[in-house]
């Protein structure tokens, strides 16, 4: 086999801009120095097998040396111990030089965002084992062959970022079959965020049946149901929806308040029944969504729940208190601002009357 190394010198537009939860689909100013291994696949494409950088964020690149990246190898973000073994090394610089003791190996504790090119599409078995700090992930639609255990011991993760429309086919559905703990899903065009979906976390285990020696399947949790709902690849968002009720009677308030902020505040293929379901959810725990929201200092969610009028005139007092309270004074300044509007058309309304 033929393995090659590159070190290539990349740069990327401004920095993250960060809105609530958003991140725009801008990434670091400062120039970043890979060193890339990888093999060419006989279509052409070219298969990577293992980075190492400087920075937690990990983007790579569309194409290595003229050759489109379109697969992540197994073990890519693991330790060099998974690592296959090479009979012939090639090695090509690009950009400034730089030691390679300067840049360590992009795996484990090293990683805690990774941007995929949309030419990718295989993610080979335990790509991300044991990345315990990574925290999202963006990739593109092609992504559609998943190996097993890609999210292996990802204990901190938490967010996919499909740079596609919510209405496309993808491997979304795979991903989410390996994962059992909360995640969420932001659909991303270049317009803009189209949808977002929380998946809740769920368990599941297996209990002997004696004397027989068979086992039961017992899952608990609405987030398997949930992960249930899709069709020729496509998010089944009627299905998704119509999960919500019955999570209602299982789910925490922090994950139901969530599940119905984000259909609410991007709600794309979101029919009139549903829309009540999450806005009579929200209107009953709206104390504890601005809590939440405010402890993420969710400025953006906030204002888009005090215009959709499910933020009564206390709630905006209590919020404001709350904004002081986490050393967060643009946002106790924004709801101040929105406050003193409300009370004068409050008072503008009852003078009409």
């Amino acid at each position: 086999m033929d393995y090659k190394i590159s070190l290539r010198n990349m740069s990327y537009d401004a920095g993250i801009k960060r809105t609530g939860n958003m991140y725009e689909d801008k990434v670091t100013a400062e120039q970043q120095i890979y060193r890339v291994l990888w093999q060419k696949r006989p279509d052409g494409g070219a298969k990577l097998l293992r980075m190492y950088g400087t920075n937690p964020q990990v983007f790579v690149p569309e194409q290595i040396q003229g050759h489109p990246c379109v697969e992540i190898a197994p073990y890519c973000f693991a330790e060099t111990a998974h690592l296959p073994k090479a009979d012939t090394i090639e090695e090509t610089r690009a950009g400034d030089a730089v030691s390679d003791s300067a840049l360590q190996e992009l795996c484990k504790d090293a990683i805690q965002e990774i941007y995929l090119p949309d030419t990718v599409q295989k993610i080979g078995t335990c790509a991300f084992y044991n990345c315990k700090k990574l925290k999202r992930l963006h990739l593109g639609a092609a992504a559609e062959e998943i190996g097993s255990d890609v999210f292996m011991n990802t204990l901190a993760f938490r967010q996919i970022f499909l740079h596609a429309s919510a209405a496309e086919q993808s491997g979304i559905r795979k991903m989410l079959s390996q994962i059992t703990s909360d995640i969420e899903v932001w659909f991303w065009t270049d317009t803009g965020i189209e949808a977002v979906l929380l998946y809740p976390e769920y368990d599941e285990s297996y209990d002997e049946i004696a004397p027989a020696h068979l086992f039961g399947r017992k899952i608990r949790g609405e987030g398997f149901r949930a992960r249930q709902c899709f069709r020729d690849g496509k998010v089944d968002f009627a299905g998704y929806d119509a999960v919500f009720a019955q999570a209602c009677v299982e789910e925490p308030e922090k994950t139901l308040s969530a599940m119905a902020q984000y259909r609410l505040q991007y709600p794309f293929s979101l029919n009139s029944r549903h829309r009540e379901t999450y806005r009579t959810y929200l209107n009953a725990h709206i104390e504890g969504t601005i809590k939440r929201l405010i402890r993420q200092k969710n400025l953006e969610t906030l204002l888009f729940l005090c215009r959709e009028g499910l933020v009564r005139s206390r709630d905006l007092a209590a919020g404001i208190q709350a904004a002081v309270q986490e050393d967060w004074p643009e946002g106790a300044a924004s709801l101040l601002q929105y406050q003193a509007a409300f009370l004068q058309k409050e008072k503008k309304e009852r003078y009409q009357f």
